[in-house]
């Protein structure tokens, strides 16, 4: 017992030298009080968070213009749009409550945080902070509630509150694709089309993106997953080789282990990618962007992603400079229509069906 001991004594003698070897070499580091660490991280937090609110707002912007100019393709999923977003502050965290309410208004009742400039809500008078009281006549008293009559409703009576005068506002719709657009907090370089509808956006590409041209491209293309079917037919794919899976584990009593639950995720993924710069291109272009150069975004995310430069094998996507090529292809071929005077439609019999119904 006593050997187990000196023994452990020795181990802590030696590591008390060695951390000791290994502590800083300036030992008078200025010190900085607490309070004033607390202070500049508020600085941080509100810079981090209004920045968010820019970036969401330059994303909304763009957003509205391509489920706007693209309601033609969206054929039945398509929704009346306003042009205005609303926030309450249950929304939020309690410790950024406070910072908010130095830009917004923000209560139990939804207030306007976002009025695009080319609207119906903007034409129709709506400002930001406006305090939503009534819609069509009915009490609204959560986002849920009055997101559920404006997708409902081609025209909307609105009664705010603005500055303690009650004000009534009367506004048309214009037609839009039914799909929503999201800003997640992330560092990755990324955005993708998921189930109901929804297309998320990191605030890593929001960083990486340079202009609007470049984020039109980039959410055009996955708003085209929405318009093409793409999220069904790739979920009916990974459902079938589940079933594979199934049916050879029921009759041989082999575990494939979701061997062909990840081959179904595969079957067409290139192909539809490809589908999706055709016609996410064509959704920039009518949105009303310049789409010459935005091209070159791939030929940046070369830089970031050198991998997808070479068309590797079982890849979920079209390698970068094939998917540059394409898209700089279509965009000479929306010029050509445009000097044609021929609508922006892809070519294919699928839009061309669309038009006519």
């Amino acid at each position: 017992m006593r050997k187990k001991i000196k023994i452990i004594n020795l181990i802590i003698f030696i590591l008390t030298i060695l951390i000791s070897g290994c502590a800083p070499s300036i030992k008078e580091i200025p010190q900085i009080p607490k309070e004033v660490i607390e202070a500049e991280r508020l600085k941080q937090r509100k810079i981090a968070l209004f920045t968010y609110f820019e970036r969401k707002e330059r994303l909304n912007n763009i957003w509205y213009n391509l489920i706007t100019g693209s309601a033609p393709l969206c054929k039945k999923t398509v929704r009346p749009v306003y042009g205005f977003e609303i926030h309450n502050k249950e929304m939020y965290k309690e410790e950024d409550i406070k910072i908010l309410t130095e830009k917004f208004v923000l209560n139990d009742k939804p207030t306007v945080w976002y009025v695009h400039q080319n609207s119906p809500a903007f034409k129709a008078g709506l400002k930001v902070n406006d305090k939503i009281l009534k819609i069509n006549d009915k009490e609204i008293k959560d986002i849920r509630s009055a997101k559920e009559i404006m997708k409902n409703s081609k025209n909307l009576k609105l009664l705010i509150e603005r500055n303690g005068e009650t004000i009534e506002l009367n506004m048309d719709s214009v037609e839009g694709c039914d799909y929503e657009v999201e800003l997640v907090f992330h560092e990755s370089i990324n955005a993708w089309a998921a189930p109901e509808g929804k297309v998320y956006v990191t605030t890593g590409l929001m960083r990486f993106i340079q202009s609007d041209e470049e984020l039109a491209l980039v959410l055009g293309h996955e708003l085209a997953h929405h318009v093409m079917g793409h999220i069904t037919k790739k979920m009916g794919n990974v459902i079938l080789g589940s079933l594979i899976d199934i049916l050879i584990a029921v009759t041989t009593g082999v575990d494939t282990q979701g061997t062909f639950q990840q081959l179904g995720a595969l079957v067409y993924s290139k192909e539809f990618e490809k589908e999706a710069d055709y016609v996410g291109t064509y959704i920039a272009a009518r949105g009303g962007y310049n789409i010459d150069n935005a091209v070159d975004i791939w030929r940046r995310m070369a830089v970031e992603f050198p991998s997808a430069i070479s068309d590797v094998f079982l890849a979920t996507h079209p390698s970068s400079p094939e998917r540059f090529l394409l898209i700089e292809k279509t965009v000479k071929e929306i010029g050509e229509k445009k000097l044609k005077g021929e609508p922006l439609l892809p070519s294919s019999e699928y839009f061309k069906e669309k038009k006519n119904e």
